[in-house]
């Protein structure tokens, strides 16, 4: 359902970015240069959102217009520019888009219930924390009646061995149940730092659930990071099968049936291939659970997942069509997959063409890379760049022993000892520097050695 807002922010580049979003209606308003222009227009339409920005010098003013929710809109790490005035709610990102801006105000509709990943076992689990009192305004107006919120269910006991469970961190709670007329507590606003990342391309066996789960392994080990990747595949899921873990039953199913009773994601909802790492897996093929593979459905786990993981990475289908568009919408970069195939460069340019002119894609968050790659006079990387107008973010070569080794142990090919996958190595952390950038240049400072590893390592003969 959508609300009404407005858009008071000062910079029509934000402005621009609000009317994109879906679950907005924006009241038709000039361009705000000064809080005061809006008032009027406040207390004639009465919207449930005013967003407003830095750029905004008077944003505080708009405090004092009783009832109304104001958010402001910010980019950058915390600490940079100016601060958003008390009592203001805050979203904050690296980079904001609408995705993301809808999720946030899909959650304020329906706040999500948190689920952490199962303590390990011997452990005692850590006692809840006592919620911090919330200041109660008014619901949303365009809001629909919310039921009780339903009992969560206890989580799955089982960790892999040696697993750890990871310390919970701060999330939304869903608002107490009115017993009076008093009106409902504001949730809690956490400030959007998740980044969703999508993998499209046009030919299927292009490597792209191989680079998923190297992916993921090396964001897992890159500090204090959640990580949960999405297979998104509805007959060919194959995220699972490399992980060894083909027989379980795909979580896929957990998450339809939770859907549709209008309930959160449960516990058994993931597969824990680490205490930071978690796997949705796919529908595999089951008739009744391809049905429910929906672009509405996909939107809805994306919801539950980004108040859980730090960095969500979503494997679609290669086939056109609305699954591999839901995920595209979602993701704040997109990695486009071409192989060193003639065909297969031709086909997928004019997808990739395609989808920028129906608004699907966009230039600015999709990067190249090259999958599969062997390096031909006849086909070169400068060509291929051109030809999609894309920066190449990773060239991941063909290295067909060292995948086939990672998938004989059940593990991800930055995890084998196998010296042939060395190269794909090095593409996937070099694709990491791309995905996470800050992650990337800390892991590379850890590895560095240090002014002592020379004597170290001849006292360790």
């Amino acid at each position: 359902m959508r609300i009404t807002a407005l858009a008071c922010t000062g910079d029509p580049l934000l402005d621009q970015l609000l009317a994109e979003c879906t679950s907005l209606a924006l009241l038709e308003q000039p361009a705000c240069e000064r809080a005061s222009d809006a008032l009027p227009l406040l207390a004639a339409a009465r919207p449930a959102l005013v967003f407003v920005s830095p750029a905004l010098a008077d944003a505080a003013d708009l405090l004092a217009v009783k009832g109304l929710r104001v958010c402001w809109l910010a980019e950058g790490t915390e600490g940079e520019g100016p601060a958003p005035p008390e009592g203001m709610e805050v979203l904050r990102a690296e980079r904001l888009t609408p995705q993301l801006i809808d999720a946030w105000v899909r959650r304020l509709q329906h706040p999500p219930s948190r689920q952490v990943p199962p303590p390990a076992r011997g452990r005692p689990s850590p006692p809840p924390a006592a919620p911090a009192p919330r200041a109660s305004v008014p619901p949303l107006p365009a809001a629909p009646p919310q039921p009780p919120p339903p009992r969560p269910s206890p989580p799955a006991t089982g960790l892999p061995p040696g697993g750890q469970a990871h310390a919970p961190r701060p999330g939304p709670l869903p608002p107490a149940t009115p017993l009076s007329a008093a009106p409902l507590a504001r949730p809690q606003v956490r400030v959007l730092r998740q980044r969703v990342v999508a993998f499209w391309g046009g030919k299927p066996g292009a490597g792209r659930s191989t680079i998923a789960l190297g992916l993921a392994d090396l964001l897992s080990r890159s500090g204090d990071v959640r990580v949960c990747t999405v297979d998104l595949n509805p007959y060919n899921s194959s995220l699972a099968p490399l992980l060894g873990r083909e027989q379980a039953i795909p979580t896929w199913a957990r998450a339809a049936e939770a859907k549709a009773r209008g309930e959160p994601l449960p516990g058994d909802g993931l597969h824990w291939i680490r205490p930071n790492w978690a796997l949705v897996s796919g529908p595999d093929g089951r008739p009744d659970l391809v049905a429910q593979l929906t672009p509405d459905a996909i939107a809805w786990l994306v919801d539950q997942l980004r108040n859980q993981f730090d960095y969500i990475i979503l494997d679609p289908e290669a086939r056109p069509g609305p699954i591999r568009d839901a995920a595209a919408r979602l993701a704040q970069l997109v990695l486009v997959t071409v192989a060193c195939d003639y065909p297969d460069v031709v086909d997928t340019a004019r997808g990739f063409e395609d989808a920028v002119a129906q608004g699907l894609l966009t230039r600015d968050r999709c990067r190249l890379v090259l999958s599969r790659w062997v390096d031909t006079p006849h086909l070169t990387q400068p060509e291929v760049a051109d030809c999609f107008g894309l920066p190449v973010a990773a060239v991941v070569p063909l290295s067909p022993e060292a995948v086939l080794s990672a998938a004989g142990e059940a593990q991800p090919v930055t995890c084998v000892a196998d010296p042939r996958a060395g190269k794909l190595v090095q593409a996937l952390q070099q694709l990491l520097g791309v995905v996470a950038p800050a992650l990337s240049a800390a892991r590379e400072e850890r590895s560095r050695p240090g002014p002592a590893a020379a004597w170290l390592g001849w006292l360790g003969r």
